[in-house]
This record gives C-alpha cells, sequence and structure tokens, in this order.
C-alpha cells in the first residue's frame, strides 16, 4: 500500500504547475505503516511553479527518510503545449530529470524512480543508480506495444527493477485485464520474451473474469 503525497496542482487550473502536497503527509504514512510514498513533480524550464514542486519534494523526502519510508518518485520532464502539458520522452531530457531528482533530500537511499520508457533507454538506466519503475502511461488499448518496450526496459540494465503501470492494465481496450496483468508479470519477473508474454495473455485470456468476485 503506498500513500500518495501531492497533486495539488490540477490539470487545466492556472496552478496546475504547483503541485504542492495536499494529501498523505509522512508522519501519517508512517503511522498507518504503510509501504512507501509516492510524489511527483514535472521539470518545466518555462514555468517558475515547476521549481516550487521541486522544493516541495526534496522537504518530503527528507521527511520520508526520517521515518525510513521508501521513496516512489516520478519525476517527468515536460513542455506546455495548446493541449496541456506534454512529457518529453528522450532520453537526454530524462537523463537531465533523473539527475534532479536523484539530488533531493539529503539522501537517496530509500529513493526508487518513476520514469517512461524512451528509445536508448539503456542510457537512462546508466545516468542514475537508483532503482527504476517504467511507467505506463495512457491507456493505449493494445498491450502487446506495451510489453515490448517493458521487456526492451528490463534488459536496459540491472537497476531496471520492474513496472508500475495503471491504465494500460485495467483498460486495456477489448482486453482482459487480468490475462494482461499476468502476461506482464511474467515480463518482469519470470524474464520471458515478448512472444512468450503475447502466448500467456492468449491462454489466459477470459479464463479468470470472476477473480474479483471470489476475492471478496
Amino acid at each position: 500500500m503506498i500513500g500518495c503525497m501531492n497533486r495539488g496542482g490540477l490539470s487545466k487550473c492556472v496552478f496546475e504547475m504547483d503541485d504542492r502536497f495536499t494529501a498523505f503527509t509522512a508522519e501519517k504514512i508512517f503511522e498507518m505503516r504503510l509501504d512507501g510514498a509516492k510524489l511527483m513533480f514535472r521539470l518545466e524550464p518555462n514555468e517558475t511553479a515547476s521549481g516550487d514542486t521541486i522544493h516541495y519534494c526534496s522537504n518530503a523526502i527528507n521527511e520520508l527518510n526520517d521515518y525510513d519510508v521508501p521513496v516512489f518518485l516520478e519525476c517527468l520532464p515536460v513542455e506546455k503545449t495548446d493541449d496541456g502539458y506534454k512529457v518529453r520522452k528522450n532520453f537526454s531530457d530524462l537523463v537531465k530529470t533523473v539527475g534532479v531528482a536523484t539530488g533531493l533530500g539529503y539522501s537517496s537511499k530509500n529513493l526508487w524512480l518513476k520514469i517512461p520508457y524512451c528509445d536508448d533507454f539503456e542510457i537512462v538506466a546508466k545516468s542514475t543508480t537508483c532503482p527504476i519503475l517504467m511507467l505506463g502511461g495512457a491507456s493505449r488499448e493494445d498491450p502487446t506495444g506495451v510489453m515490448k518496450e517493458f521487456r526492451q526496459g528490463m534488459d536496459s540494465g540491472k537497476n531496471v527493477r520492474g513496472v508500475l503501470v495503471g491504465r494500460n492494465v485495467t483498460f486495456p481496450g477489448k482486453d482482459d485485464p487480468y490475462a494482461v496483468s499476468s502476461a506482464i508479470m511474467r515480463i518482469v519477473h519470470d524474464a520471458c520474451s515478448v512472444e512468450e508474454a503475447l502466448d500467456c495473455l492468449a491462454k489466459g485470456r477470459g479464463k479468470n473474469m470472476d477473480v474479483l468476485s471470489k476475492l471478496f
């Protein structure tokens, strides 16, 4: 169980980039014995509020380190467009943003980085000693491309430890979320190929549609 700390920067608001902390506190996460804390900053060089959010994250990391709570920091290079803030998925911008992220707080001992996959991801992996979790991003309604990226990402460096994926599992178009999650799990934990993962997806599709009702 991970407690999300910020996201006061509401989408489409003038204060969107001032993503201050409005949810869990470090103290409450520790009191509730949660497994970690999730926080995020978006690096936009032309937005002053982006720097404010980085400052909020630095303070939170210090507080979480005092409690010895693992930190899952989503750090994204973005640019402002007519359609909102778009993530810059290239190794150059990601390396720079990772450099900022790993310098926050008095220690990176508990720091995990959450970043998207991009081409030449091995360069990004080499830019830090922190463990990396790859993000799934917006739902593409086709798990094949996501699994290809995750397989390539897992091969990019030993500090690429797994994935943190949501919408591409819960909203995989016409596919079966349980089968998709099982296939992705095989890529991460069993080091299987994309072809083997797709075979797992095909064999599991539609066979555990009532898994939640069995659990609850």
